[in-house]
């Protein structure tokens, strides 16, 4: 595993689980971690290549309460943990279900790790937009949902011209929905990205992609409402 330049000072590290990608935004010396992971022994691997190249992480968010963005928590403690606050309550109501469910699929060497994991909850909820400084630059983060899940936190980097949508956007799949997904909280939250995303997309899942996924996911999204 390796930093993977996207845009000018984002990086995603791709993770074996789920095969979910990491993003990493630094400047100056300073780093955020969006998504850390499932296993903190992994995200303790992705903390030390940020060290190694001379980057401090100051933060870590999450853009929502599943298991594959977010159980590596563990491996930042001391760190403020920035969430959505509906983010915050689903795991602290389902991440136990969410752990079972791991422990139901995953191979020997994971399960063990899973088992064996703290469920970390973020402790700084964001309730509405805000900005947040990384060394030099400006952060936005932009609380929707429900949508994806009940509460997802899009992350948006200007100077980069890139915004950190978590699974709100696919390339790798179709948009996955679950118990805790709105539809028309979903089609509402792609109608903002559309009017408040910067122009790159990063996806929790499969590579950066522009605009033109919103379209996609937004059809495939309207289908299933009609259906329902």
């Amino acid at each position: 595993m390796t930093l993977e330049r996207v845009a000018p000072g984002v990086d995603r590290w791709v993770m074996p689980e789920a095969s979910m990608s990491a993003v990493v935004v630094a400047d100056a010396g300073e780093a955020l971690v969006v998504d850390p992971g499932t296993l903190p022994a992994r995200a303790a691997e992705l903390r030390a290549a940020i060290e190694a190249r001379g980057d401090r992480v100051v933060a870590v968010a999450i853009t929502h309460a599943h298991w594959d963005h977010c159980f590596a928590l563990s491996a930042f403690a001391g760190l403020p943990m920035l969430a959505h606050p509906a983010a915050i309550d689903e795991l602290r109501e389902h991440g136990e279900a969410q752990r079972a469910a791991v422990l139901g699929f995953a191979g020997p060497a994971t399960a063990e790790a899973v088992r064996a994991l703290p469920i970390v909850l973020p402790d700084a909820p964001v309730p509405s937009r805000r900005a947040l400084r990384v060394g030099g630059i400006e952060v936005g983060l932009d609380p929707l949902g429900p949508a994806h899940t009940g509460g997802d936190l899009v992350v948006h980097v200007p100077t980069a011209g890139a915004s950190i949508v978590g699974d709100l956007v696919e390339t790798a799949d179709d948009p996955q929905a679950d118990d805790s997904t709105d539809i028309a909280g979903w089609l509402r939250a792609l109608d903002a990205l559309a009017a408040h995303a910067q122009p790159l997309l990063v996806p929790g899942h499969g590579d950066p992609c522009g605009h033109e996924r919103l379209a996609h996911h937004r059809a495939l999204l309207g289908d299933r409402r009609r259906r329902v």
